[in-house]
């Protein structure tokens, strides 16, 4: 029996959920968590962003069925990483091209983009910047910039916003990431909150308002 490893493309039609109330100057692209979906991320964060802006949130590329007593709700996922032997299944790269080919698609006059990421959305949000030319701020939310995963753009500004609390991501380890980012020259802030977990909360939400361009 051969294995061969070919890239071989699937056309596939995807959920993208989108705000706009008036003409937009700056587009926010938001990334939601493992398991969650573009629902989840827009209701949370509507309120915090701007009103004269474009709000693009689509769900993951990768559908990962839930079951919930029984019945199976769709969920969604970035990519595919085991922390147990640190494998990707499957890398940054797919997820990323996928969001390049949305902005392109909606962002026609070149308007300036802010990605919000949370959780795994956070983890992959600093890859954008590599591909896509209007992204010029990062944020992300309880998330490490893993920098061995990125190129830094110096004309891009990366802020994070992380809690002691959260049982999920360790706040030295993102930290000490977000460390080399400075000594590279970013200009953004890191964040630390107290008393919050995982999720977002109005703590969140209050340090997210103070980045947003």
């Amino acid at each position: 029996m051969n294995e061969d490893r070919l890239k071989v493309s699937i056309e596939l039609e995807h959920s993208i959920l989108t705000q706009k109330k008036s003409t937009p100057k700056r587009i926010y692209l938001l990334l939601h968590g493992y398991l969650l979906d573009a629902k989840y991320i827009l209701e949370t964060l509507l309120e915090t962003l701007p009103e004269d802006s474009l709000i693009i949130a689509p769900n993951g590329p990768f559908l990962v069925p839930v079951k919930k007593k029984e019945v199976y709700k769709s969920k969604y996922a970035w990519y595919f990483f085991d922390p147990r032997v640190n494998n990707f299944y499957v890398d940054f790269e797919p997820a990323a091209v996928y969001l390049k080919k949305i902005l392109e698609n909606y962002n026609t006059e070149k308007l300036p983009v802010t990605v919000i990421g949370y959780s795994q959305g956070g983890y992959l949000a600093p890859k954008l910047a590599n591909l896509v030319p209007e992204v010029d701020t990062i944020i992300g939310l309880a998330c490490a910039f893993r920098s061995k995963r990125f190129e830094y753009m110096p004309s891009v500004v990366y802020h994070q916003i992380n809690s002691a609390s959260d049982l999920i991501v360790d706040l030295e380890g993102a930290k000490e990431e977000f460390l080399k980012l400075t000594k590279s020259g970013n200009k953004g802030q890191f964040l630390e909150l107290k008393g919050s977990g995982h999720r977002i909360d109005n703590n969140y939400l209050e340090k997210l308002k103070e980045l947003l361009p």
